[in-house]
C-alpha cells in the first residue's frame, strides 16, 4: 500500500516536486487538460495517480484511483464500502466530515469520493490529496507553508 502523508503527498510523490523530477521517477504517463488554459494533468494509470501541477510546474494536487492502493493510518481508502472506511476512521480517532461527494478528513488535506455517499455499502472510488497553501517569496517562487489549500472545490 501507498501511505498518505498529510500535506506532504504519498510515499513516492511529494507536493512541491517539479513535474520533470516526478516524470523521471515514475516513468510512463499520459497528459491531458481538464479545460483550455489549464496546466496539463499527468496520468500514471499503472499506479492510479493523476498529478496536477501549478503554474511553476510544481506538484500541488493528487487524484488517486484504486490502482494506487492508498492508505491512511494503515486504513485502506479505496475500493471498500464507504461505511466500512468510516468505521475504520472512527476506530482510529480520525476526524472527518461528510459532504455531498463523500467525506473530508479534518486537517489532513484528504478527501474521499463515492458516487452515492448516502449508501454506505457503495465503494469509495477516488481520493484527492491537497498540498498546503503556498506563499510566494520575494522572487515570486512558491514556498511551502503550513495549512490547507483554500477556496478549491474537489474535482469529483
Amino acid at each position: 500500500m501507498n501511505e498518505v502523508i498529510p500535506w506532504v503527498g504519498v510515499e513516492n510523490v511529494r507536493f512541491g516536486e517539479s513535474r520533470e523530477v516526478v516524470r523521471e521517477r515514475l516513468g510512463d504517463f499520459s497528459s491531458f487538460k481538464r479545460s483550455p488554459g489549464d496546466s496539463p494533468v499527468d496520468h500514471y494509470s499503472s499506479i492510479g495517480l493523476m498529478l496536477h501541477f501549478d503554474r511553476s510546474d510544481l506538484l500541488d494536487f493528487i487524484e488517486a484511483t484504486g490502482a494506487s492502493e492508498l492508505s491512511f493510518s494503515g486504513i485502506p481508502l479505496l475500493w471498500r464500502p464507504f461505511g466500512e472506511i468510516q468505521d475504520d476512521l472512527r476506530s482510529h480517532s480520525v476526524d472527518f466530515s461528510l459532504d455531498d461527494s463523500g467525506c473530508v478528513l479534518t486537517g489532513c488535506g484528504i478527501e474521499l469520493y463515492t458516487p452515492a455517499p448516502d449508501e454506505l455499502d457503495i465503494r469509495v472510488e477516488g481520493v484527492t490529496l491537497r498540498a498546503p497553501e503556498r506563499k510566494r517569496d520575494d522572487s515570486g517562487t512558491p514556498e511551502p507553508s503550513v495549512g490547507p489549500a483554500v477556496d478549491e472545490d474537489t474535482l469529483f
